[in-house]
């Protein structure tokens, strides 16, 4: 199956400027999977923006969403077609 990942802000740095692409990933894969070969293709440092330090749970720092609904649960089983987004979270005041 295939599921498209889009970047934003500053996280596109870390994962050569790109702002979309389509990642193949076997039937029945959870966002965490996905998570983990975007990590092996890009580096520790993308790794080091969405995990707890050395820790499999999604760090505060990054919000996803997937088919625009934010998603928290590294569990989620994803479909073909589905649209990952992963942004940075933003704060102000």
């Amino acid at each position: 199956m295939k599921v498209k990942v889009k970047y934003f802000a500053y996280i596109r740095s870390l994962v050569k400027n790109t702002r979309e692409e389509e990642v193949e990933l076997s039937d029945g894969a959870k966002l965490l999977d996905l998570l983990l070969k975007l990590v092996e293709k890009y580096g520790v440092k993308l790794g080091e923006m969405i995990f707890q330090q050395k820790d499999e749970k999604l760090s505060e720092e990054v919000i996803i969403l997937l088919n625009g609904r934010s998603i928290e649960d590294l569990n989620t089983v994803l479909r073909d077609g589905d649209v990952v987004s992963i942004m940075p979270f933003l704060s102000g005041g």
